[in-house]
């Protein structure tokens, strides 16, 4: 490097070369950085025309966990080819294992529901099966289910090896033959063919009157017939009325489903509103244009020829006992009339169609695909059957077809938390300014929830998600429907699941999550149940509700809105809700969701405790564990303070939500305790939910009592199955279901309990409800509370960097093709 210059001088280079030299290194070095940035921010915007990203992918047979090559290629967003044509394919990793025994629990096959209706037909409880076949003094079938054997036998094939409990099934038999007529249940089994099968009636005859049966289509068809001499007299105001319109032309119809069918058990009275609905020839329910012509029908009677027609109001006007009673002073002009406006029948399908609307542009960007989760290599959990493994987790999943889905055996880090959590029933409650709809009511389990049809691709269950098959009874076919409707997927929560960040360590555990999600319709309302299994041991479960609104015709003329010029003008609204549409109304109501939880708490030997938090006198805080204390401690500055007292609860009892008096509904353990000393417990907490708004006085209230409370506890009993009657909804005057014969004083300490939850909302719909009512979610969290020694969640790998511990981050997320 160095030598000697033409003067005999040392050559080399000078300080200020050096220094120049350096001073031009740093210059290109920090224009490089500085350019690079620009030019990293140019390629992640897409340039200026937001076109193109980058796209990195990971090269490797394996997907990933090899040694591997990275490729950078830029490609145009809005392609229509794969953009990760070059990319291998995410492995796939098959969560199921085969099944080699029979299941106690899982929905009933095609061939066991045909074993059933066989059996049945034997004994000669069945005499017609074929929709078509079928009368009114016809005894045939409208459900069959997978009914659950006792506990005490489940417990002891799965716990201690014992015999396997075998197959049941409940079946519900409309007996239109006996004397007299009733609806009855009978459970059939078992169906494994190891034993002679056996029949087990339910209820005995006569107890549930035939005029408690659901209404169905049979009786629909012979209402229509019956109806038709009523429509040609009202042909001439029907169609002056309603654009034009009558019963004839594929567009007008009469709902039957308003309510129960009257209020006495021994009279079968089914009110009729008459309502557009051009979607009613591919089976489909559109309630958004009811009409102000309605009717009630009588149809104690098993003969049709004797069923009477009467109550019949025009725009709340009446009642009349004839047809021609209206029309004569509708033509009279002595009424008050509505007359739709011309053209009116061709908008009917734009309203209720909720594709996207054409007329308007896409926001921006909305042409490009949203965010999505894929599974790097293929899903974390098993599924032999119907039973799931997931990171300590493990139960079944069932569905039934009158009550819905339902858990089973639920277990985590290997200790039972949870014998059975179910759905049990649905109840809406509406209020109305009109008579048809005024005192419309539903317990949906009446008519069946779990009449699961499938699932909406891309919408109910992600890309990566695993479908399981559910199972209903198909009355008119006399067959069994199967399909897959069960979502099973791990759903990224895009979160922290716990995170803490200090001046010396840094660390946290993103969100993950099981979700079973059972999406399903129910005429106009779409439901979907789910259950969220938790890495620190929290279940969650939520029911979410979307679909058509129900409403009532909006009649601006009504004589009892009053005064027009004020701020509750009729154009707006009225004590029942909102205007939503030209001519409609959506109504008030509630959606209540009734859930049987049977909580197994380390074993079946459970207590209930109520932690009430209080705020008042510190000597208060301390009397109720230590009598003698009289005064206030001298470190306590003031004499008030926060604090909370536990009550063992010594007998079957129900609570209400109340946000002004909080407290902790607590499960627990008398005879097991964690490290610290505290009874081993699991707390019941709900979300933001309403409870029953209605008064006691109201005649729906005893067939739905359970509404009254959050959470109710009780004794377990096998006679104790569901929170209510099917049937009750139809015999008003008479429930068999109510409540109290569950809350009925037992004792509740150190016994078998059972939690009966009730969630929901209040629902007043807005303009936004139409044409679809955008998801509204209720549920409530099975927490872990003093169950472990610590939090539950330190077994999997955290993220963590700091001084005081060893460096950790989750397994390594290698990108790659998701699978088609």
């Amino acid at each position: 490097m160095y030598g000697l210059d033409e003067s005999g001088q040392k050559k080399g280079l000078r300080t200020r070369d050096v220094c120049c030299f350096l001073f031009a290194g740093v210059l290109i070095f920090a224009g490089g950085v500085v350019g690079g940035i620009f030019i990293g921010i140019y390629a992640y915007h897409g340039g200026p025309s937001g076109d193109d990203v980058t796209v990195e992918c990971v090269m490797g047979k394996d997907g990933g966990s090899a040694r591997t090559t990275q490729q950078t290629t830029t490609l145009p967003v809005h392609t229509t080819s794969d953009q990760s044509a070059d990319c291998e394919v995410c492995p796939r990793r098959n969560p199921f294992i085969p099944q080699t025994e029979q299941e106690v629990f899982a929905p009933l096959s095609s061939t066991e529901m045909k074993t059933v209706r066989d059996f049945l037909i034997s004994k000669g409880i069945v005499t017609d099966v074929i929709g078509g076949n079928v009368t009114f003094t016809s005894n045939y079938i409208t459900g069959i289910d997978i009914y659950a054997p006792p506990k005490k036998d489940v417990l002891e094939y799965k716990d201690r090896n014992g015999r396997f409990p075998g197959r049941h099934a409940k079946a519900v038999v409309v007996r239109g033959g006996a004397s007299p007529p009733d609806v009855m249940e009978f459970i059939v089994g078992p169906l494994n063919g190891a034993t002679r099968m056996e029949l087990t009636e339910l209820s005995s005859a006569g107890e549930n009157a035939f005029t408690a049966r659901a209404i169905n289509f049979w009786e629909i068809a012979k209402m229509e017939e019956v109806l038709k001499p009523i429509q040609q007299v009202l042909e001439p105001l029907v169609k002056e009325s309603f654009d034009g319109a009558d019963f004839n032309g594929g567009e007008l119809f009469w709902w039957p489903y308003n309510g129960p069918p009257g209020l006495n058990h021994d009279v079968r009275v089914i009110n009729l509103n008459a309502l557009f609905n051009p979607a009613y020839v591919s089976g489909d329910y559109h309630l958004l244009d009811m009409l102000p012509l309605s009717l009630d029908i009588n149809t104690t009677s098993q003969t049709p020829s004797e069923w009477t027609i009467y109550n019949i109001h025009y725009l709340n006007q009446g009642p009349y006992s004839t047809a021609q009673e209206l029309l004569d002073d509708y033509n009279a002009g002595t009424i008050r009339k509505v007359k739709l406006p011309a053209g009116y029948r061709d908008t009917l399908v734009q309203r209720f169609t909720v594709g996207r609307d054409t007329s308007r542009r896409l926001r921006v960007h909305a042409d490009m695909p949203p965010p999505r989760t894929y599974e790097p290599k293929g899903p974390r959990y098993t599924i032999k059957g119907h039973r799931i493994n997931w990171m300590g987790w493990e139960f079944d999943i069932t569905t039934r077809m009158m009550r819905g889905p339902a858990l089973f055996d639920v277990r985590f880090q290997n200790n039972r938390i949870a014998y059975e959590i179910s759905l049990n029933d649905i109840v809406l409650q509406y209020g109305s300014d009109s008579f048809e709809r005024s005192n419309t009511f539903y317990t949906d389990a009446t008519y069946g929830i779990g009449y699961y049809t499938g699932t909406i691709k891309g919408v109910d269950c992600p890309e990566h998600g695993t479908l399981l098959e559910t199972s209903f009874y198909d009355y008119y076919s006399g067959e069994a429907v199967t399909s897959r409707s069960i979502c099973v997927f791990e759903s990224d929560g895009e979160g922290p699941a716990w995170r803490h960040k200090s001046n010396s360590y840094q660390g946290g555990l993103r969100d993950s999550f099981l979700v079973v999600r059972i999406p399903g319709t129910i005429v106009n309302y779409d439901y979907i149940t789910e259950f969220h299994f938790k890495l620190n041991g929290q279940l969650q479960t939520k029911l979410v509700a979307t679909g058509h609104i129900q409403t009532a015709f909006w009649d601006a003329e009504n004589p009892n809105h009053g005064n027009k010029n004020t701020d509750d003008s009729p154009e707006a609204r009225d004590p029942f809700g909102f205007r939503v549409s030209d001519f409609a109304q959506g109504l008030i109501h509630n959606h209540l969701f009734g859930f049987k939880v049977d909580m197994d708490v380390v074993d079946a030997n459970n207590s209930f405790e109520v932690i009430h938090l209080k705020s008042g006198d510190v000597v208060d805080a301390f009397k109720k564990m230590n009598p003698t204390v009289s005064k206030k401690p001298d470190y306590f500055r003031y004499n008030v303070t926060q604090y909370v007292e536990y009550e063992t609860v010594q007998t079957e009892s129900g609570y209400k939500a109340n946000p002004l008096e909080p407290k902790y509904w607590t499960i627990v353990n008398e005879n097991y305790r964690n490290y610290w000393g505290a009874k081993r417990g699991y707390l019941i907490s709900p979300m933001a939910t309403s409870t029953q708004t209605q008064v006691d006085s109201h005649p729906t209230l005893g067939a739905v009592s359970f509404t009254k409370y959050n959470c109710a506890v009780s004794k377990r009993k096998e006679s104790e199955q569901f929170l209510d009657s099917l049937f009750d909804g139809f015999r008003l005057d008479s429930p068999r279901g109510d409540f109290s014969r569950i809350l009925d004083g037992e004792n509740i300490v150190n016994e078998d309990l059972v939690a009966w939850v009730t969630v929901g909302f209040v629902h007043i719909p807005s303009s936004e409800d139409v044409p679809m009512t955008v998801a509204v979610e209720t549920g409530f969290t099975l927490k872990p509370y003093n169950f472990f020694d610590r939090t539950e969640i330190f077994d999997v790998p955290q993220t963590y960097t700091g001084e005081y511990g060893l460096d950790e981050s989750p397994p390594d997320f290698r990108k790659c093709r998701e699978t088609d």
